[in-house]
């Protein structure tokens, strides 16, 4: 389902709000979580949300994807903006975040490890945003839809786009990723697109079915809803 709202702030509390239920009401609950500037306003709703909270005491995060040779620490990396964004305001422990690791000497092993745990401990929310390619996580256009983790060639868009997180030029050339098949088998999805500066690949989302972007494959699912500001939606049609 498409829920349009008035602008970013609202898109934020509302999926704050189903973090929060979903965390309270889920015995296991494992959330896979993008990092990047679209979520941020969300975590901290979220983190505002559970001042008072014990439940976070049982979340577990699972890695969407990261950089491959960006150390976790690293300004810029995935893993230290969710770190900054929620993982050290939650006040979470080392066990409950597990994380692709960028710089593991065996990529195809640390596939196998992340796709062993979320087999073991299914994904019960998943919060993804949308690449100005249409990427979800890593998948990048023209990637294989796959049901397991993999290493994917960056796009040059993403290569460009990712620059912002870094504190000087920083050569990127893969990814490590969850397969899209991954993020659908979630128990529910949000897909969060603000912005106008999103407006355009919107249009190719929702308008150009004939894209085949990574995007797409979440539509027409009952537990997948996309939310969007009315800055991202402006040339969908009414």
């Amino acid at each position: 389902m498409l829920k349009i709202f008035e602008n970013e702030e609202a898109v934020a509390i509302e999926i704050a709000k189903e973090m929060q239920e979903q965390l309270r009401n889920q015995p296991n609950p494992v959330f896979c979580l993008a990092s990047g500037s679209t979520p941020q306003k969300s975590y901290f709703q979220f983190v505002k949300n559970m001042e008072n909270s014990s439940d976070r005491k049982k979340l577990k995060v699972v890695s969407l994807d990261e950089w491959i040779g960006i150390d976790r620490n690293s300004t810029g990396s995935c893993y230290q903006m969710l770190n900054e964004d929620l993982f050290s305001p939650l006040k979470l422990d080392e066990s409950q975040i597990v994380f692709f690791n960028g710089t593991a000497e065996d990529m195809k092993r640390e596939c196998e490890r992340m796709d062993g745990f979320i087999r073991n401990n299914p994904i019960t929310f998943s919060l993804m945003g949308v690449g100005m390619n249409g990427h979800i996580g890593l998948n990048e256009p023209g990637s294989p839809v796959l049901d397991y983790s993999s290493v994917i060639p960056l796009s040059e868009t993403t290569k460009e786009v990712a620059q912002k997180y870094f504190d000087e030029p920083t050569t990127l050339s893969d990814g490590i990723t969850l397969g899209l098949d991954q993020i659908k088998n979630s128990s529910r999805v949000v897909v969060a697109i603000t912005g106008e500066r999103k407006a355009e690949i919107v249009k190719q989302i929702f308008h150009h079915p004939d894209t085949h972007l990574p995007a797409q494959e979440l539509l027409g699912y009952d537990h997948i809803d996309f939310y969007l500001d009315m800055a991202a939606a402006r040339y969908l049609n009414k």
